[in-house]
């Protein structure tokens, strides 16, 4: 294909999509395949692979691949601003529509802080939007964000790489790692102390969740069980919130790691372990999306608002 020619209709123009020109200038910027696939979340293989398609649409080289990375070809360089302007265009047809915003998102527990905490901030900073927030959980949220039903989900990282996977489905960003302690029923033998080593907890009953609600966060649990010497116990009854799940400590069944913004009820205490699940070996909560739509409005209006609440929190 001669690239001065014009296109036909029908040609391979028409099959040029809004995620090749978004790949493109990606690149562009960045110049350098590692570092773009990573703000693109994709792999690295991947996002050649679809720059290799658009050149072939193209019918041009647009990079030259370098030791030191990629450099824009003259041609590259011509087709930069129509780029540009396209991805531009499609974004100005979208708002000109004058629909509502309609953001939908699931956060795992509608009680728990920190997804609240963001969405709070979502709805200051644009009012006149709809949110539509459910609580199915980290399994139901990967489904539905696969199949184009929900815009993105709060979650825990283990959720973004499940069953050992190489490469998430998932585009992500940690939002915090949040700090965990130990609930325990108020009489418990271990109440009285200020901090508790956590090899003291084994042969303990804990309360987890049902392994379809948040399975990462049993794993979270596990692991820290594991990494004091011991295998925990799973209390049998699982409850659909974590407050319910605090009122069976309460009740003296069980004990649990709990998130620290978690309120605790009256019959439960909250005590700090030894060693501390802070810093690296915290909760990481991650917001998740369709690598497919990080340019779409409401993925981007709840990254914004992670952020924002990000830094007026001082979260990690």
């Amino acid at each position: 294909m001669n690239p001065g020619q014009p296109v036909r209709p029908g040609s391979a123009a028409d099959d040029i999509d809004l995620r090749l020109l978004r790949y493109f200038l990606v690149l562009a910027e960045e110049l350098h395949f590692t570092r773009a696939a990573q703000r693109l979340f994709v792999s690295q293989p991947a996002l050649s692979n679809q720059i290799r398609r658009l050149e072939r649409y193209a019918g041009s080289r647009l990079f030259d691949r370098t030791t030191r990375g990629v450099e824009l070809t003259d041609a590259g360089r011509s087709f930069h601003p129509y780029a540009e302007r396209a991805v531009a265009a499609i974004r100005a047809g979208i708002a000109a529509l004058g629909e509502d915003l309609v953001i939908r998102v699931d956060v795992l527990d509608a009680e728990l802080a920190t997804p609240r905490a963001v969405l709070s901030r979502l709805r200051r900073s644009h009012p006149d939007a709809r949110v539509v927030v459910g609580a199915e959980g980290s399994v139901s949220q990967r489904r539905r964000i696969l199949a184009g039903d929900l815009d993105a989900g709060f979650c825990g990282l283990g959720a973004v790489f499940p069953e050992t996977a190489a490469i998430s489905e998932l585009a992500y960003e940690v939002v915090r790692r949040e700090p965990v302690d130990l609930v325990l029923p108020a009489g418990h033998r271990l109440a009285r102390r200020r901090r508790i080593p956590f090899g003291d907890l084994a042969g303990e009953s804990f309360y987890l969740p049902a392994e379809g609600l948040a399975p990462e966060w049993n794993a979270f649990v596990v692991d820290a069980c594991r990494r004091a010497g011991f295998e925990p116990v799973r209390y049998a009854v699982s409850t659909p919130t974590a407050t319910t799940a605090l009122d069976l400590v309460a009740e003296g069944v069980c004990v649990t790691l709990s998130l620290r913004s978690t309120p605790h009820p009256p019959g439960t205490v909250r005590r700090r372990l030894d060693p501390e699940l802070t810093g690296d070996a915290a909760y990481a909560w991650v917001l998740v999306w369709h690598p497919d739509r990080a340019d779409a409005e409401p993925v981007r209006s709840l990254r914004q608002a992670v952020a924002v609440t990000r830094s007026d929190e001082g979260w990690d």
